[in-house]
């Protein structure tokens, strides 16, 4: 009978494997996302700056955007503001007076609803039909992307890109449309749910002026006025990306070879 000695591991094994472990269940979902081929839309940038993006998503109402736009006027910030196009329609001087302030325009879709229920052809339709509506009140070049509701998956992803599109996700959520109080909008900007989680250069940080988040109007002077006494830069989306080296996670830097076939 043929007898197997198994060799005990070495310590520095052990260790490797355990770190290994620890990778994986931390960022679980990127590696999963290395590993299946899966396209991600940009949650942040890698910078040399103290840089944040700031962004503002709408989709409905009447009352929050114009005090927002006010704030934004007062602390001399721009941001980018991802319309809806039904909204955007119905609110062109509105539109025209961020495009006036230095405001990035950004499509937030035509109907809000999950990019990835769609067959590509539907998506299309959806972000071109945004598209020329946007492009048309604002005479500008609509080359950013969120999803409503930051729905995608690769269909999304790669349709987006081949009409020339970015996809612009966040990571830091202010949550404001859960309408939990101005300072609870505050601590999830500036400290985040966890602690490290707040915003920090190559961020991007999501708030609404939907009148669902009636809180931002409160909550965004003491946000970016602490922001500012850390020397961070608040800027659109598009500038931040031009000052970063690379965007996150990796699978967000599109190259042709990684799109799935059309």
């Amino acid at each position: 009978m043929r007898i197997i000695i198994f060799k005990r591991p070495s310590w520095r094994n052990v260790a490797l494997w355990g770190i290994l472990l620890f990778v994986m269940l931390a960022y679980r979902e990127n590696v999963t996302s290395v590993f299946s081929g899966k396209l991600k839309p940009i949650y942040s940038v890698n910078v040399n700056t103290k840089a944040i993006g700031l962004t503002f998503d709408i989709s409905w109402g009447e009352k929050t955007a114009e005090p927002i736009l006010d704030i934004l006027r007062k602390e001399e910030i721009q941001a980018t503001f991802f319309l809806s196009s039904p909204w955007a329609e119905k609110h062109q001087e509105l539109v025209r007076k961020m495009i006036v302030e230095g405001h990035e325009i950004g499509s937030h879709g035509n109907r809000h609803i999950d990019l990835n229920t769609l067959g590509a052809e539907e998506i299309r339709k959806e972000i071109t039909s945004a598209q020329q509506v946007l492009e048309k009140i604002t005479g500008q070049k609509i080359r950013l992307i969120r999803t409503p509701n930051g729905a995608y998956n690769n269909k999304v992803i790669a349709t987006a890109d081949e009409l020339g599109y970015r996809v612009i996700q966040w990571s830091v959520d202010s949550l404001d449309w859960k309408r939990p109080g101005p300072s609870a909008v505050v601590n999830n900007v500036l400290n985040g749910p966890r602690p490290g989680t707040g915003a920090k250069p190559g961020d991007i940080i999501l708030f609404h002026a939907s009148d669902s988040a009636p809180d931002t109007i409160e909550a965004l002077p003491t946000v970016i006025q602490s922001l500012k006494s850390k020397g961070n830069t608040l800027l659109p989306v598009g500038k931040l990306l031009s000052q970063s080296s690379s965007t996150w996670p990796p699978e967000s830097n599109l190259k042709e070879e990684a799109l799935p076939a059309k």
